[in-house]
């Protein structure tokens, strides 16, 4: 019988990334065609880290005037990134609801899995029960311990509701003033996930890269 030398090495652990995306009618044009490209390259990153202990999975969900879960956790090799479309509404609520299905979703989130990156990007004000969801999820065991990014686009957006959604004094909310700052601000959640994935604890948050944001762009 041949022996394969891999089914002797640890299993990895999940990381997984989740990005919550406003795919509402005022992302038409430009934003999205960059968040589509800034979504691209993060993963064209994440495959290209090796590391024996972690394994990182990444998962889309995308609220317009519903949400949807439009890519389960997989891991970053076996992706099939989605293009992101806009129209509708802002239904925020829905997407941290169906957010918090998914932490408790052991078939995608295994219980020895790490803790979770949740990324949300919009450029608007939510105009659902957005506060019950968001409270709902702050409170369960994963969402409260979850590392929670945010970026806000434009000046219309609601940047209250995520630094809420953040909620730690030491990580802020990014403004976009301008639509290239996606891509800053993805590359910005590539570094955080990559230094997580090869940090002795990937549960902690002291490695984040925040060097790496521009103190003009920050919202505490």
């Amino acid at each position: 019988m041949q022996i394969n030398p891999s089914d002797f090495l640890p299993q990895r652990r999940p990381l997984p990334v989740i990005v919550l995306a406003d795919a509402s009618t005022s992302m038409e044009g430009e934003k999205m065609i960059t968040l589509n490209a800034a979504l691209a390259e993060m993963h064209q990153k994440f495959q290209a880290v090796h590391d024996t202990r972690s394994q990182i999975h990444t998962g889309i969900i995308t609220f317009a005037s519903n949400a949807q879960q439009i890519l389960n956790l997989t891991p970053v090799e076996n992706v099939k990134l989605p293009t992101l479309a806009a129209g509708g509404t802002t239904a925020m609520g829905a997407a941290f609801n169906i957010a918090l299905q998914l932490l408790q979703d052991e078939q995608q989130m295994p219980k020895r899995s790490y803790l979770p990156s949740i990324v949300l990007v919009s450029d608007g004000q939510p105009n659902d029960d957005w506060e019950k969801a968001l409270q709902q999820l702050l409170d369960s065991e994963r969402g409260k311990r979850a590392v929670r990014l945010a970026l806000g686009i434009g000046d219309d957006c609601d940047f209250d509701v995520l630094k809420r959604f953040v909620n730690h004094p030491e990580i802020p909310v990014v403004r976009a003033t301008e639509v290239s700052k996606l891509i800053d601000f993805f590359r910005f959640v590539s570094m955080s996930v990559m230094a997580r994935s090869t940090a002795k604890n990937p549960n902690s948050t002291n490695d984040l890269p925040l060097h790496m944001l521009n103190d003009d762009d920050l919202v505490f």
